[in-house]
């Protein structure tokens, strides 16, 4: 489609909704009003919030605090309402409309005891969820986030959903990575997408983000969970059809909160929490052929011993994280204080919030350097006594006004102004604090080449790493335009607009002398800067009719155009004059410029048929076009179809007490992946070639770009159930899943004949699969008064296989391969085959290890089965809750890369050094150091873990106690931990989730462990 096509299809939209308007107007006296309350059934209390609906219209509306609703524009005569409420069972209704008049409709809701959320957001607007084909996963945000230690987007999806893999970070402002159903391209972006108020934003890491190692952040943890109504997790591309391009991995639906027509209801809540790093860190040992411990002393190893070149006469250990003088941990602090505002009238709703927000990591700078210090009259720098912090600022406005002729409009915006500062933690190099703790010495004292003690560090103290700061802020908004528009009840059209805009400094500074690294150590200044666009337009119409007694049709045709585009800014000044701070006082300064943009435009048609309110069936199709594809390549089309079929409702199935509702449920969809921005095209660049007249300046091909490029394309089939049972007290679901990924992208190595210059191109050749099972349990064991019990469980499985690379020849480094008929990103090596101590003498040495010849495969690199089981005990009334979940994640290896370094080249592990060390410790030590191959495949370990994940109690006091004493409606307190630093595993490393979050293989080098947060919030309402 191009830009006319877009201008066309909204003047065609535009067309129908004029001739709609004509309609309803000739109409508008054949129609009434229907106006009513919801109550509880069994209390009588007023039902806030619930969703009316005249069935087989487009027409709805939503109660207020006192449970009333109004209706307009009925038409005359006999219809149906349906009332739909989280809690609380559908509740169906015949009422007689009377043209020109209001008729009263009061309704009466049944609570339920598992709370399912009967209406889902898909791409085309709200749905009932019996009528979707797809399992989508749903997290309740304003429930987890008053009763459970939640300090950002990572604690609220952990281990929420089956099938979604979150791997949070592990310091404050680190990123946060989320795969859903598992790993799908080899090339290209395997995150999923996500959507707030029904328009794309950023939330991956971005482009060339600042980072620290393995410290990258991402842009997901920017969005401030207590603004956040629902979360919804479509998790493949049978339900993702619609979004298009760009959504095989998945989409994320964020929907934020919204007023509710009634008196001002005020919030006001505090948190306020303590960081402590409490993982086990490996000690470090050194083995001597002396007794004396001076800094020229001679290390004497185990494979030495055997073999007469030195005796050990000690061996040292030392932990510096376990010396309170040397550890660089200490206790963190997060507080943040929030107040939010909602209400309204029937015409005008608001919700209002603001939030301040400030974190200090658990990275500090050990006691003897501030000793040190002080002894000298020295202060610290800023860097230095917050190395790793966070402060931010987010604000947001949403309103909802109805105005005459059924014309809804909702406002959407937020902001946020954040500035992070990120520790030099987990380098590669010497300057980073992890390579000089896990590079440390064996003992205690130690002195660097300038005559420093350094208390067990390596070679930097955090006094010197911290000097060197990194920082980045971010100004946010994001912002949005709904409208709903039914100009008869059968049609409804709707328009939505929206632009998620970021604004991205990164600067990095080190001062003259203050640099720990040599080649450094006149000062640096890094100034990035960074701005993210990313436009949103979607319009659609939607008629809805009943075709006969038995039979509803629900048609949707829409557009949608999105625009992601960034520009970026950089400059470096390297040997700064003492003092300096900024680039141009750089002796040396180089400047950079980066830019992209990729545009889609899609169109789609989807058309759902309803039978006797228990059959549904979906057909639909979506057609895109981007700019990153192959000039050659014009339109990518994804089908969809589905089914579902609530079987408990047919006359033949048997009457089995302890059923309530039973569902079958199939899907077939396909999405993709669109190609980088400049996969397919050419480029050229500058070249000096030699010829009879000497050098001639000239241009040559970089990239030869590939005019057949297309999106990787996923298709996938889903089939499951959904059972409710035992008076709704218990709800299951059960989905099986079949991913294809074709067309994947893999880079194709030239034939140097070609003489262009580029040596490889992307094409589309590979093909990947990703199968599994996903469940899910909700059930309320216990139900009394005084006593409640309720138990969730989720679980899944996923096997992935690279089907084929498509002629290309197998490729990867030393430890990951891509190999057809293996897993993408599978741990491959030579394989340690056997060891014995054949002299007896409990040394093992080269002689008596057998290494294979080649490498072989070892395991998956990312875990391929997933459980939580998360447990709710309430006392006392359910004014005394207490919740618990534990977390399983295994069926993979876990690379430690960590231990392979310090025994490879830090020579400071215990199988290099210590009498003591298993044998096996010792015989992988000797492969990686003696062996030829220098193989690392004794350092792939079992990364199963068994995770204690959050346990939380909350206590609510009566109502009067509450006007009483803090004159208002509710008051909630919490205490809650997160990581309580309970794990069990086999993993010999400090933690199986310590690795870095940008990746898809978790490689653990020299990385920190996720903190324990132990908070306590209190939550006022008035």
């Amino acid at each position: 489609m191009s830009f006319r096509s877009v201008l066309h299809a909204l003047a065609l939209v535009a067309f129908f909704g004029t001739l709609a308007a004509d309609s309803a107007v000739a109409q508008a006296p054949q129609v009434g009003t229907i106006a009513g309350r919801v109550t509880d059934a069994s209390t009588g209390q007023p039902v806030v919030a619930a969703q009316i609906a005249v069935i087989g219209t487009t027409l709805g509306a939503q109660t207020n605090t006192d449970g009333e609703y109004t209706i307009r524009g009925v038409r005359a005569g006999s219809v149906e309402l349906r009332a739909l409420r989280v809690g609380y069972g559908e509740h169906k209704q015949t009422v007689n409309a009377l043209a020109g008049q209001t008729v009263t409709a009061d309704l009466r809701m049944a609570a339920v005891n598992i709370a399912l959320t009967p209406i889902v957001s898909t791409a085309t607007g709200d749905q009932r969820r019996i009528e979707i084909g797809n399992a989508i996963a749903a997290v309740d945000a304003p429930n987890v986030v008053a009763t459970r230690a939640v300090s950002n987007m990572a604690d609220l999806l952990t281990s929420r959903a089956a099938g979604v893999m979150v791997v949070p970070g592990t310091q404050t402002g680190a990123g946060t990575r989320v795969r859903i159903r598992g790993t799908s391209s080899l090339s290209l972006s395997n995150n999923p997408i996500y959507v707030i108020d029904g328009i794309r934003v950023q939330g991956a890491t971005g482009s060339m983000s600042v980072g620290v190692g393995g410290t990258t952040p991402s842009r997901i943890g920017d969005l401030n969970p207590e603004e956040i109504e629902s979360i919804e997790i479509v998790r493949g591309p049978s339900a993702a059809t619609l979004y298009g391009t760009d959504a095989a991995n998945g989409v994320i639906v964020i929907t934020t909160k919204r007023g509710v027509a009634g008196r001002p209801r005020w919030s006001y809540y505090t948190e306020q929490t303590a960081i402590t790093d409490r993982n086990d860190y490996p000690t470090a040992f050194r083995g001597w052929r002396n007794t004396s411990l001076p800094s020229n002393a001679i290390q004497c190893f185990l494979t030495q011993v055997a073999s007469g070149a030195c005796a050990q006469d000690s061996v040292t250990s030392y932990n510096l994280h376990k010396d309170p003088e040397s550890t660089p941990f200490g206790v963190g602090y997060r507080q943040q204080h929030g107040i939010q505002l909602s209400g309204g009238s029937e015409t005008v709703r608001y919700f209002l919030h603001g939030e301040w927000e400030d974190e200090d990591g658990v990275t500090k700078v050990p006691d003897f350097e501030k000793a040190y210090m002080a002894a000298r009259g020295l202060s610290l720098l800023p860097e230095q006594r917050n190395p790793n912090h966070l402060n931010r600022i987010s604000t947001r406005a949403n309103v909802n006004i109805a105005l005459p002729n059924n014309l809804d409009i909702g406002v959407s915006t937020g902001y946020i102004t954040q500035d992070l500062r990120l520790p030099r933690s987990d380098d590669s190099g010497t300057p980073g604090i992890a390579a000089n703790t896990y590079g440390g010495p064996g003992h205690k004292y130690n002195v660097n080449s300038a005559g420093d003690t350094l208390y067990g560090w390596r070679e930097f103290t955090p006094r010197r790493i911290y000097q060197a700061q990194t920082l980045q802020s971010i100004e946010r908004l994001t912002t949005s335009v709904a409208s709903n528009w039914r100009p008869l009840q059968w049609l409804a059209l709707r328009g939505n607009f929206g632009v998620d805009y970021i604004h991205r400094q990164d600067t990095q500074l080190c001062r003259f002398e203050n640099c720990s690294s040599t080649t450094d150590r006149l000062g640096f200044k890094v100034d990035n800067r960074t701005n993210f666009f990313l436009y949103t337009v979607d319009a659609g119409a939607t008629a809805s009719r009943r075709l006969a007694d038995d039979v509803e049709s629900q048609t949707t045709a829409g557009i949608q155009f999105t625009r992601d585009a960034f520009t970026r800014n950089g400059a470096r000044g390297s040997t700064l004059p003492p003092g300096a701070v900024t680039v141009t006082a750089g002796a040396v300064t180089v400047a950079d410029e980066t830019n992209s943009e990729s545009r889609t435009l899609g169109g789609f048609l989807e058309q759902r048929v309803a039978w006797r309110d228990r059959l549904f069936l979906t057909g639909a199709v979506r057609s895109d076009r981007n700019s990153a594809f192959g000039a050659d390549f014009k339109t990518a089309f994804y089908p969809k179809l589905s089914a579902s079929w609530v079987l408990s409702e047919e006359p033949f199935f048997p009457e089995l007490q302890f059923v309530n509702q039973l569902r079958l449920r199939s899907a077939y969809g396909a999405s993709g992946v669109q190609p980088g921005t400049t996969d397919a095209v050419q480029f050229f660049g500058p070249t000096t070639n030699l010829g009879e007249s000497g050098e001639q300046p000239g241009l040559v091909f970089s990239t030869l770009g590939n005019a057949n490029l297309k999106p990787e394309r996923s298709t996938e089939i889903e089939i499951g159930f959904d059972l409710t049972a035992w008076d709704s007290r218990a709800s299951a679901e059960l989905t099986y899943y079949n991913k294809s990924s074709r067309d994947a992208l893999i880079s194709r190595i030239l034939p140097p004949s070609l003489g262009t210059g580029a040596t490889a191109r992307f094409e589309n050749l590979g093909e990947v699969r990703n199968s599994g099972w996903e469940a899910l349990i909700d059930a309320q064991l216990i139900q009394s008064p005084s006593f409640g019990w309720t138990v969730t469980l989720t679980g899944s499985t996923n096997s992935n296989e690279l089907v084929s690379l498509g002629g290309v020849p197998e490729f990867g480094s030393a430890t990951i391969q891509q190999r057809e008929g293996y897993p993408l990103n599978g741990w491959w090596s030579r394989r340690l085959l056997s060891f014995d101590d054949a002299d007896g003498n409990g040394i093992i040495t080269l002689s008596e290890i057998q290494v294979s010849d080649t490498a072989e495969y070892h395991g998956y690199s990312v875990p391929r089965h997933e459980i939580a089981l998360t447990n709710g005990v309430d006392f006392w009334g359910r004014r005394v809750r207490v919740s618990a979940m534990i977390d399983y994640k295994g069926g993979h290896l876990v690379y430690n890369n960590s231990e392979r370094i310090r025994c490879a080249s830090r020579l400071n592990c215990e199988g290099l050094t210590n009498p003591e060390a298993s044998l096996y410790d010792q015989a992988r030590t000797v492969m990686v150091r003696e062996h030829p191959s220098r193989s690392v495949g004794g350092f792939f370990e079992d990364g199963d873990f068994l995770r204690f994940r959050e346990l939380s109690l909350s206590y609510m006091p009566a109502d009067d106690w509450a006007a009483r004493l803090f004159r208002g409606r509710n008051v909630v307190a919490t205490l809650a931990a997160r990581n309580l630093g309970i794990l069990w595993t086999k993993y010999t490393g400090v933690d199986p989730e310590a690795f870095g979050t940008t990746g898809d293989s978790p490689s653990s080098f020299q990385a920190f462990a996720p903190p324990t947060y132990f908070s306590f919030r209190l939550t006022f309402d008035f």
